[in-house]
């Protein structure tokens, strides 16, 4: 599918417009000051506050990355957005009172104020590296990998230049002041853009209903403890690690909300990005899972999925909107890092340590060539990024972020609730934290203690380093000197941070409470979560290289890492179970791992490719029908689902054949040499957990087209089995 005229008109007229309104915005301003540059002159409103955070925080890791592991894992991934209710409820009432009654201008500049110039220096330093390699490359690897399934013929590494051109021209001359108005016009475009593509894919899917009875393993939001890529274990203790340090002590996030015109104003639009997370999912993780019912065998890559349904679905016009509204996301977290990077390097590193006698303009002239600076650092780290085989953009971003935060978030978490914590602690746990702990935990004390092996995961990893860290600081703290209660006075937690300022207070009571719309979002929150875990508790997604499985022959089977193969990364773990059998009969048996006697169905992700071959399915020894669905386009540009069965898989090319005859056409696919197929079973009675098997037995086996590829094998339990006292 080309792009029509329309949608290129519509997309280059936002390009231009936004930079051009941009710019205008800094132009017109009346101030001209570091002030103005870095912090907007603190005239920002709530609503604009609100906007830039979650535009800010929206990006090509969300419509892209995040999508991407949504194609993947489905609901889990609305962990990402839903916990933040936690972290923002922390910003509201534990953080954000000290950073604006103190006039705080960057975080490490917090941290000085609680502990010492050391803190903050380190800190500076981690941000500035950690923002420009982590996201910043990313951010510009994803939307590049965006760009060019709309533009094919646009290369990648021309893709990341144009948008490195595009947001900084703006960032770079006008600050946080652009890019906080520029943001405001883009989250009203992103959140329309990711509402429309939804309710697209809603519609061909057939509806939420749909996708939950036929992908009932996608609604699964908390996976086991065990789990090579999400645990659940990970996600609660990347809360107080990971997830405080991203959103309250994070200068990316936090920076807007220090240009607020008033501390009711930075709550407040902290609030605004609550509800906003409360909503993502459906704008980000839905069209994951309905870009997999449809096209999960068209795409060798789950970061494209979001590009390629959009591609497929919207007329035109609506093209253009939503890839202006990608396009959005892009450039509001380009802005936002790239203003943040220079804040702290030229606030906390240039001011303090290179020219601390800087006057106003001179400040102003570094802060934009440092911004210059980490844009061009963000292009080359994105170039190293697309040459990752195997690599997801989420999964990238996500690993950075777990190994640097914890560390910084258990400074910034003790130091501001006990007194006691000294700056030699601090001192001791940011330099241990990274030099010592970090390699210790990652290297040493998971992958070496049997006991924690089963547990060697990167989210695993971060609670260690962070818990290690805290003791360090309860522990150093109680041999050295704190700072003088009166010198810490503004900087630790009292119960007076929970109110707002008395003035303030007054012009906002009632429906401008900040209690009552903060108890809202997080009522809202918690109802969806509860309700998402009600609809995917009873299902199992079971990765094969974890189960139980032999063979019929002296051919013995093996685990294949994803990385062994180019562009193509759809495998949920870090790679399948691959059988090659040398004559028909040979077979791949799994035992399941069923604990209570019941119904179950039966669902398998399998591997298509050149190299692969035919198979029969046995459950408990009886031949199984193997279901699996095809998208078709209809010449009037319809689509529609076709269920198809058949007692042996054909999996030797990367695509299924649509049947002959008719209208009906497949889709175009954009798949590599490696696809997955999602394949139903049945419904099963297993009423003796101890035999219960799935085989692969080969078919028609010929040299070099046998392969035969396990990735998960899905089980969701439908009911008891009938009581025979009864009967």
């Amino acid at each position: 599918m080309q792009l029509q005229l329309l949608d290129i008109i519509i997309f280059a007229g936002y390009f231009i417009g936004i930079i051009v309104f941009a710019v205008v915005v800094a132009a017109r301003s009346r101030s001209r000051d570091a002030a103005s540059y870095f912090l907007a002159s603190n005239q920002l409103p709530w609503y604009a506050v609100g906007a830039s955070f979650i535009a800010a925080n929206i990006s090509t890791e969300h419509f892209i990355g995040m999508v991407g592991w949504s194609f993947l894992y489905g609901m889990s991934i609305a962990n990402w957005c839903w916990l933040n209710a936690v972290t923002f409820s922390a910003l509201i009432w534990i953080f954000l009172p000290f950073y604006m009654r103190g006039a705080i201008a960057t975080m490490p500049e917090f941290l000085e104020r609680r502990f010492n110039r050391f803190c903050r220096y380190a800190y500076a330093l981690l941000t500035v590296i950690g923002l420009v390699i982590a996201l910043l490359g990313g951010v510009f690897f994803a939307g590049a990998k965006a760009i060019t399934v709309f533009f094919p013929e646009v290369s990648t590494t021309a893709a990341i230049i144009i948008l490195a051109i595009a947001a900084g021209t703006y960032t770079i001359y006008g600050g946080l002041l652009s890019a906080v108005w520029a943001d405001l016009l883009q989250y009203i475009l992103l959140m329309t853009g990711g509402l429309v593509a939804a309710i697209y894919g809603l519609y061909y899917a057939g509806g939420l209903d749909e996708l939950m009875q036929h992908l009932p393993e996608k609604f699964i939001i908390l996976y086991p403890s065990t789990h090579e890529m999400i645990p659940w274990t990970g996600l609660l203790m990347g809360i107080p690690s990971v997830g405080l340090w991203y959103s309250c002590a994070n200068q990316f996030m936090v920076q807007r909300c220090l240009g607020a015109r008033s501390e009711w104003d930075a709550r407040m639009g902290v609030v605004m990005a609550g509800f906003s997370q409360a909503i993502l999912p459906l704008l980000i993780v839905i069209p994951g899972i309905a870009a997999f019912y449809l096209f999960h065998d068209q795409l060798s890559d789950g970061d494209q999925s979001w590009p390629f349904m959009v591609r497929q679905f919207l007329p035109a016009g609506l093209v253009g909107l939503v890839l202006a509204g990608l396009t959005s996301a892009v450039m509001s977290t380009l802005s936002a890092i790239t203003n943040s990077s220079a804040t702290i390097f030229t606030l906390d590193l240039y001011k303090n340590i290179v020219r601390p006698h800087a006057d106003d303009r001179e400040i102003h002239r570094v802060g934009r060539i440092s911004g210059a600076a980490a844009m061009f650092i963000g292009v080359i780290v994105a170039f190293v990024m697309a040459r990752a085989e195997g690599a997801t953009v989420f999964g990238l971003i996500q690993t950075v972020f777990y190994y640097l935060a914890p560390p910084i978030a258990a400074v910034f978490l003790v130091g501001i609730i006990w007194w006691r914590a000294t700056p030699a602690a601090a001192t001791a746990a940011l330099t241990l934290g990274f030099a010592v702990y970090l390699p210790l935990v990652v290297f040493v004390i998971f992958p070496r203690i049997p006991l924690l092996a089963p547990y060697d995961n990167f989210m695993h990893h971060t609670f260690g380093v962070f818990l290690l860290s805290v003791l360090t600081i309860i522990i150093v703290s109680l041999f050295t000197k704190p700072k003088p209660r009166e010198a810490l006075k503004g900087v630790i937690w009292t119960r007076s941070a929970l109110a707002v300022p008395e003035g303030e207070r007054k012009r906002h009571t009632g429906i401008r409470s900040l209690g009552l719309w903060w108890t809202i979002m997080v009522v809202l929150t918690i109802g969806l979560y509860a309700y998402t875990y009600s609809v995917g508790s009873n299902s199992e997604a079971l990765e094969a290289e974890r189960l139980a499985y032999t063979t019929s022959s002296g051919t013995a089977p093996r685990v294949q890492r994803k990385t062994e193969l180019k562009n193509f990364n759809l495998w949920t773990g870090d790679g399948q179970v691959l059988f090659e059998p040398q004559r028909d009969g040979e077979r791949l048996t799994f035992t399941l791992p069923i604990t209570e006697p019941g119904r179950y169905q039966l669902d398998a992700l399998v591997t298509k490719g050149p190299a692969y071959g035919q198979y029969d399915i046995e459950v408990q020894g009886q031949p199984a029908e193997i279901q699996y669905n095809i998208t078709e386009r209809s010449g009037a540009g319809h689509y529609s689902v076709r269920h198809l069965a058949a007692s042996t898989f054909d999996a030797r090319h990367p695509a299924a054949a649509a049947p002959s005859g008719g209208s009906a056409s497949q889709i175009e696919s954009i798949a590599g040499e490696h696809v997955v197929q999602r394949i139903s079973l049945g419904s099963f009675a297993f009423d003796n957990p101890d035999i219960a098997t799935v085989s692969f037995v080969a078919r028609h086996v010929e040299p070099g087209h046998a392969l035969i590829g396990v990735d998960l094998i899905a089980l969701t339990r439908t009911g008891d089995l009938p009581d025979p006292t009864k009967e």
